[in-house]
């Protein structure tokens, strides 16, 4: 009875190593742009698995405010998260269910190349999204920054795409804080 149950607390230690293991893992994820389009969505186009289970989570970063988007999955106190999201062709609204705000263009990175480790080359592009909020008074009338950004990936090379699929295609997106929020504005110069 006595060894049962010491082989009980010994299970249990290592199921709680384990799960700590997970999350400081979580939390140190920060792949490159090659990993994210290689090991994660170039699987998710192909119907696999990506290699890091449960880093990426599918769903539409789109559908809500980012701060609530990642408070949703658990995400906010990390402070970005990483998500994978259907497409449809064409032009798609960025703009979160009762209004309030938008993801605006804000840049682009065209024509990219990632290579496997069996020389297989990816294209791929990166657009980039800035959240901002609708309203305001006086001088702040019209939109407002709120410091959030997400980089859209998307795969452009049709071969890499299991099944073909005509009016949808997933895209990788990463929300996060900007990097420049706490940078001070430029003195203008007269």
């Amino acid at each position: 009875m006595e060894e049962q149950e010491i082989n009980l607390a010994v299970a249990g230690v290592g199921e709680v190593k384990e799960e700590l293991e997970q999350e400081e893992a979580e939390e140190s994820f920060e792949p490159t742009e090659d990993e994210l389009v290689l090991h994660f969505l170039r699987p998710q186009l192909r119907g696999f698995a990506p290699r890091v289970a449960g880093a990426v989570v599918e769903a539409d970063p789109c559908a809500a405010p980012p701060w609530e988007l990642l408070e949703r999955h658990g995400l906010l106190g990390r402070g970005h998260g990483y998500f994978f999201a259907a497409r449809r062709r064409g032009k798609v609204r960025r703009t979160p269910e009762g209004g309030g705000g938008a993801w605006m263009h804000s840049g682009n990175k065209e024509d990219r190349r990632s290579v496997t480790e069996l020389g297989v080359v990816a294209r791929w592009s990166m657009t980039r999204y800035c959240f901002y909020l609708r309203g305001g008074d006086g001088a702040q009338q019209g939109r407002r920054s709120t410091g959030w950004v997400m980089s859209e990936y998307e795969i452009t090379d049709p071969r890499c795409y299991r099944r073909a699929e005509e009016d949808q295609y997933w895209v990788l997106c990463h929300v996060r804080r900007s990097i420049r929020e706490n940078v001070k504005p430029r003195s203008r110069r007269r």
